[in-house]
């Protein structure tokens, strides 16, 4: 048994998993046809564990972990995050900022092809990028590209391009803002924006995207293995990619959603080679021969989020009282083990943009009941408590704030749901409490401005939030670059988030995963979803 620990503040939290499974013994390997079984001394295979069912190659739609992951082997961003809290180089060997912040450039490698052999270029970039401003193509994301130039015309169908996204040459690519932005980068990696191919993409009606058969089973893409077959409905074959930049170690990839429960059994026993390891059993895991237990500080949240346009929790005291009404303390010291910390607010790093004077919602059930007739709650209203089951430590923890909400008079039942349901119930603004671990808030504080600005509600402002004297802070903290002014402004927005309370945040789990000692090259660098970050590293050995 090897553990190895290293604190990093960069691992992303929007929670999703991918379990890798070698082939042993003399066992076909998942999905693998009768007869074709491999050995210990010559398989190449490796499978991973995803918590939820994946969907989805459709990096345009709301991003959820298990899609993230799956998209990073087979697609790939400008951008990345990598260890040490680092931006990682992708497809874009290097990037540039003019000094008025309002130009960006991105220097694009040139040993880049898509599998099946044509150029990768410029071009493909600024047709992705268009698709990501665009509402019509069902962007989660095109609020984040409301100060690119143009960018409100094109939308609007005044225009019939993106006038600040141009491509000088084959392997340049220039954003153009009509606003300062100095954390620009950070848009670009919460989700990663994946890079879409224009010669096949580009011939769909851009209305049709959203569910386009192509993301079910794309056919061409820029990740170090490519999408092969569905081998179930939640377990995916992945093929080296043959046009990769770099030599590939791995015959297979499967991945595979896996329950806890079921994910640390294989572990054990050798059945799959990497899973995402629940706090609960970290203990267990670091006493497994042949098994590395992965442990980095975690850059993200989990939270409870509600839609503010319902109506049902917008009064300010009753999310307050629900804060007071968890004990989150004890969650993270019982349940977590001690894996985690307790926050409260969404950025808990870097240490310059902390403020001190942040109100802590401790554990207080008589304030909690006090809030509650201020605000006059009705203790007959439901609440639910929404939760896609399979991850045992969130499976536990919503068990046990419904309990506690009861106790403080709210109502609260778990109402437990599949990934696909829970889509249909946040786009249509049907939620109470609904439970998501996600982000990187430890690398810049414009890493909240997603979760809570209001051109955000529809992709990645969940909560539907919308607070404009927080929006014109955080435009604010952007339009610098000098850290003393960011400082203030952002402390300033802190303070408004921990006071309105929009997302109801219960800790910052540890990132926690586990490999056996066939899996070669792991190395974690972001959250739980960026996992797969440096795929084309991997190998099998031991």
């Amino acid at each position: 048994m090897t553990v190895r620990i290293r604190s990093t503040l960069m691992s992303i939290g929007a929670a999703v998993i991918v379990l890798a499974a070698c082939s042993t013994g003399d066992e076909p390997a998942p999905g693998e046809p009768e007869g074709t079984e491999g050995t210990a001394q010559d398989s190449r295979d490796v499978s991973v564990q995803l918590y939820q069912a994946p969907t989805s190659f459709n990096p345009l739609i709301a991003s959820i972990g298990p899609n993230h992951l799956i998209s990073q082997l087979h697609w790939d961003g400008l951008v990345s995050v990598g260890p040490d809290n680092e931006y990682e180089s992708r497809l874009a060997e290097s990037w540039s900022v003019s000094e008025d912040g309002m130009t960006w450039t991105f220097d694009l490698r040139d040993d880049v092809t898509w599998s099946d052999g044509e150029p990768f270029t410029a071009d493909d970039v600024l047709f992705s990028f268009e698709l990501y401003a665009d509402p019509a193509s069902g962007s989660a994301n095109a609020g984040k590209f409301a100060s690119v130039d143009g960018a409100a015309a094109f939308a609007d169908g005044e225009a019939d391009s993106i006038a600040g996204f141009t491509a000088p040459d084959d392997h340049t690519f220039v954003v153009s803002l009509t606003e300062p932005n100095s954390a620009f980068l950070i848009d670009l990696i919460q989700p990663i924006l994946f890079i879409l191919p224009e010669h096949v993409v580009g011939e769909f009606p851009v209305e049709e995207l959203t569910d386009h058969q192509f993301f079910r089973e794309p056919t061409v893409g820029l990740g170090p293995y490519v999408f092969q077959r569905w081998v179930t409905d939640d377990q995916i074959e992945f093929h080296p990619n043959p046009q990769y930049r770099n030599e590939l170690h791995l015959d297979r990839v499967f991945a595979q959603f896996l329950t806890t429960d079921v994910a640390m059994a294989q572990l054990e026993t050798g059945e799959i080679d990497y899973a995402q390891v629940a706090a609960a059993d970290a203990t267990r895991v670091e006493q497994i021969d042949g098994v590395t237990l992965h442990r980095d500080e975690g850059p993200g949240v989990m939270a409870l989020h509600t839609a503010h346009d319902s109506g049902k929790l917008a009064d300010v005291r009753v999310r307050q009282a629900i804060l007071h009404a968890i004990d989150r303390d004890s969650l993270v010291d019982e349940v977590l083990n001690g894996e985690g910390k307790v926050v409260d607010t969404l950025i808990h790093g870097p240490d310059w943009a902390m403020p001190d004077d942040l109100t802590h919602y401790d554990y207080d059930p008589a304030r909690a009941q006090a809030l509650l007739d201020e605000a006059g709650w009705d203790s007959e209203t439901p609440v639910r408590l929404e939760v896609t089951p399979g991850q045992a430590d969130r499976d536990t923890i919503v068990t046990i704030v419904a309990g506690q909400l009861q106790a403080v008079g709210i109502d609260a039942t778990v109402a437990e749901m599949e990934s696909s349901v829970m889509a249909e119930r946040i786009g249509e603004r049907d939620f109470d409490l609904l439970i998501s671990g996600y982000g990187m808030f430890n690398i810049d504080p414009a890493a909240m401005d997603a979760r809570v600005k209001c051109n955000q509600i529809g992709g990645s402002n969940l909560s539907g939030y919308c607070n404009e004297e927080l929006d014109e802070l955080l435009e604010q903290g952007i339009a610098t670059a000098d850290q003393d002014e960011r400082q203030q402004i952002y402390a300033e927005a802190q303070r408004i988030m921990n006071e309105e309370v929009p997302i109801i945040l219960l800790y910052s789990p540890n990132n926690l995963a586990g490999t056996s000692a066939q899996l070669q090259g792991f190395e974690t660098a972001g959250s739980v979803s960026n996992h797969f970050w440096n795929a084309a590293d991997w190998s099998v050995g031991g």
